[in-house]
């Protein structure tokens, strides 16, 4: 289940402006930032490789994306339209 206490940013998107999908990007070896993404509940997509990184140790390794649907997000928050959190929280 996405930890809320670590993406203010996602409930904004999802509730207050509407977006239908957030998506993040990270080398593959950026294993802090990946499992930032992973605790706000984002999902893995895939693995691509960019020139937008040359000479940055790792980057032959290539990216990853991460994604979380709106669907998704409030299915983990057990169904409610603004994503709110249970007292159990």
């Amino acid at each position: 289940m996405p930890q809320r206490d670590h993406a203010p940013s996602l409930t904004r998107g999802f509730t207050d402006l509407g977006v239908p999908r957030v998506v993040a990007h990270t080398m593959t070896v950026n294993h802090a930032s990946r499992r930032v993404m992973e605790k706000c509940g984002l999902g893995f997509v895939r693995t691509y490789h960019s020139d937008d990184v040359p000479g940055i140790p790792g980057a032959e390794q290539g990216e990853v994306e991460y994604a979380l649907t709106r669907e998704a997000w409030q299915a983990a928050a057990g169904g409610r339209p603004e994503g709110g959190q249970t007292s159990q929280s």
